[in-house]
């Protein structure tokens, strides 16, 4: 069935905004740290467990998310993730402590744990096969732009007005997209008269148990976990190591760190219009396969002139990995599961967000040597780089259509 480009990108806009607004929300706090630290009476510790509410809550909704994605659809969790997100960063504008203030970062992560889900499941519902890896592309640019999105508003908002307006500022973003998104987001296929039925049907659930034995969405999500591993690792430890190691001032350090997420921005449509045209599994390997020797070369490098290589390759390879997973996943199950399935996979990939800082902060404090520290970051993609080789498929939609003829072919001939 033909849909036209509008309908198609429309969804997908709301999607990558939903994405995007739910990052606005959770970077919301680290430019502000010092401000509202003093302002709540916190130490640096509470202030960041702030961070740790977030994904707390972001973690645990991402199985349940993709499942209510799946039952009720993309276009009501997209509205309730809205919904719950502008609240809950409303609510944080408004906190007077730091139990308040925890469990209203706990809620933004809970709000936003299904829209990686549903986001799959738009793309999914809208774009065919060998036009899902563009819009993967796209939809993934939402994160790097919301990081960045950020640092322009927030701080600035914070010296004139105080860091509860900043906020209240993220809060009423997502509220305001509620209202155009009501109106405007449209799903292509009702939820299905199959997954309607299946309230009452034990073969569904017993299907959706299949997902956790499902080869391809393991590895998929081992995969990503070493991505992921890498990614926050040198988003949270490298402006710490330009400083400490190559005595750049926190300015020059912010700047040569733009380069990053400049690169990252730029490179997902095109790793996406590349897993349309040649074998996701392939390209997933080498990507992640290199970030692993560009990480220790980043690590013992002290040449400066360097770090206007090293980085934009660092930040192409650290999230040009998202696009083809992303189809990965699409193509392991069948269109009912994928919210699901997603949702499992994506969890596995946030365990390496939650614990990579973590380890890498035992790592500085036990050798005092950034080497190791990005020694330790690069060992993850390598690992991921040789588990996605254990995927089965990944051939892209241009080289499945070809075989398709010669088949077709061969078949007219005999």
């Amino acid at each position: 069935m033909k849909t036209g480009l509008r309908p198609a990108f429309l969804a997908l806009f709301f999607a990558w905004l939903v994405y995007l607004l739910s990052y606005v929300s959770r970077m919301s706090w680290p430019p502000i740290i010092p401000l509202a630290s003093h302002d709540l009476g916190i130490n640096a510790t509470q202030a960041g467990s702030f961070m740790t509410a977030f994904y707390i809550g972001y973690v645990l909704t991402q199985i349940p998310g993709g499942f209510l994605t799946d039952r009720y659809g993309y276009r009501k969790v997209l509205l309730g993730s809205l919904f719950i997100i502008g609240i809950s960063t409303l609510l944080t504008s408004f906190t007077a402590t730091f139990t308040l203030g925890f469990l209203t970062r706990v809620l933004a992560g809970v709000g936003s744990g299904a829209i990686f889900s549903a986001g799959l499941l738009a793309i999914t519902d809208w774009f065919p096969q060998n036009r899902r890896g563009l819009a993967n592309g796209l939809f993934m640019t939402s994160t790097s732009l919301g990081v960045s999105l950020v640092n322009l508003y927030v701080p600035t908002l914070s010296k004139g007005y105080g860091w509860r307006t900043s906020f209240l500022v993220s809060g009423l973003l997502p509220l305001l997209g509620f209202i155009l998104a009501f109106f405007l987001l449209k799903e292509r296929t009702p939820v299905t008269q199959q997954s309607t039925e299946a309230k009452d049907n034990k073969s569904y659930w017993q299907d959706v148990i299949l997902l956790f034995k499902n080869r391809n969405l393991l590895l998929t999500g081992i995969a990503g976990f070493g991505g992921q591993w890498a990614t926050l690792g040198i988003a949270t430890w490298a402006n710490a190591y330009l400083n400490k190691s190559l005595h750049l001032s926190l300015v020059q350090a912010g700047l040569f760190m733009s380069f990053f997420g400049t690169a990252a921005l730029l490179c997902k449509p095109i790793t996406g219009i590349l897993s349309d045209i040649v074998n996701r599994k392939t390209l997933s390997f080498w990507i992640l396969l290199l970030l692993g020797p560009i990480l220790l070369w980043f690590g013992v490098n002290q040449n400066i002139s360097y770090l206007y290589f090293l980085l934009p390759i660092i930040g192409i390879l650290g999230y040009a990995f998202y696009p083809p997973l992303n189809t990965l996943i699409c193509d392991s199950v069948d269109k009912k599961f994928v919210g699901t399935a997603s949702g499992l996979v994506n969890a596995m990939w946030q365990l390496g967000a939650l614990i990579a800082p973590l380890a890498v902060g035992a790592v500085i404090d036990m050798t005092h040597n950034y080497f190791f520290v990005f020694a330790t970051l690069g060992a993850g993609p390598v690992l991921g780089a040789f588990a996605i080789l254990f995927v089965k498929g990944g051939k892209s939609p241009v080289v499945q259509d070809k075989e398709k003829q010669v088949a077709f072919v061969e078949a007219t001939q005999t």
